[in-house]
């Protein structure tokens, strides 16, 4: 199986027409319709619904199944292509949670690149379950997560915490310390770090009364509070994010400590980039406890 083939599969698959998918490989119908046979061919199982009279195709249960495999094997393909351009560069496929990026990679990120001229990151941000799948897939040499899980031949290392900050809107009328009886379910701005914070929760909360949202990230919670009443629990990198860049948020001290968040490194070992991935992980740990002892003075 070849790229050609496969990328001309996935231009079929983008705009459902032969026609459409010939006109932007600047190749004929006759061309994308004979490597679409030699695929099915190839692969033993017919790909698309073909009906007569009509242009637009449909991708039988086998079609479906192979979009994701041709998209990351064109992935691959385009990454051995640019072995020879990359030169001695080190390049270090980080996966991490939107938040870990904004407010503790994104400050420590660029200072490492600075010391290694020939370090290149390529910093993706995804749920903490696809960052020990990217991890186990070899997909990424690194994750950065909250969230602590034991998976085969993963190696796992905490490398930092982070407390939880409630914070609400500046013009809110609760006082400076504030016990979870004050604070209502329906006003929460929810988001379920870890199976650790979410048993906490539930036992300050009941679990079944919907908060006012609910997010996968805490980026988006300024934009969230929206009276005075709105309330949320948030990573103190987060807050001091927020604060640095002219968010306007009250922090409070909640009377009954939430759990702390860990920050865990996720790799294998045996990666080739395994060793570049170890002084990031330990760059990391080292400042994040000098941001940290900002964030005493800050929030």
């Amino acid at each position: 199986m070849n790229s050609e083939l496969l990328q001309t599969f996935l231009k079929i698959v983008e705009y459902r027409q032969i026609s459409q998918a010939a006109d932007s490989l600047y190749i004929t119908q006759a061309a994308v319709s004979n490597r679409l046979h030699r695929m099915e061919s190839l692969l033993g199982v017919k790909l698309i619904n073909r009906v007569k009279g009509n242009n637009t195709i449909s991708l039988t249960r086998y079609g479906e199944r192979l979009v994701p495999i041709a998209r990351q094997w064109i992935q691959l393909n385009d990454q051995v292509d640019s072995l020879k351009e990359m030169g001695d560069y080190h390049v270090l496929n980080v996966a991490t949670s939107l938040d870990i990026n904004t407010a503790i990679l994104s400050e420590i990120a660029p200072t490492t690149l600075i010391d290694d001229s020939l370090l290149r990151f390529n910093i993706q941000t995804t749920d903490d379950l696809n960052i020990y799948d990217l991890i186990d897939n070899d997909l990424a040499d690194i994750g950065f997560s909250f969230v602590e899980s034991t998976r085969h031949k993963i190696e796992t290392r905490k490398i930092g915490q982070e407390r939880l900050v409630l914070v609400t809107k500046p013009t809110s009328a609760y006082p400076d310390f504030v016990g979870t009886t004050m604070l209502s379910r329906y006003d929460e701005i929810m988001i379920p770090y870890n199976d650790s914070y979410r048993k906490w929760h539930m036992l300050c909360w009941e679990d079944k009364i919907p908060p006012f949202v609910r997010l996968d990230a805490s980026l988006p919670v300024p934009q969230y509070l929206v009276n005075d009443r709105n309330w949320a629990l948030i990573p103190e990198s987060m807050a001091r994010f927020f604060l640095k860049h002219g968010q306007p948020l009250r922090v409070l001290h909640l009377l009954e400590k939430p759990p702390v968040l860990p920050l865990v490194a996720v790799n294998r070992p045996q990666r080739i980039n395994a060793p570049e991935a170890k002084k990031l992980a330990v760059k990391l740990q080292s400042e994040l406890f000098k941001l940290q002892q900002q964030d005493d003075d800050f929030l």
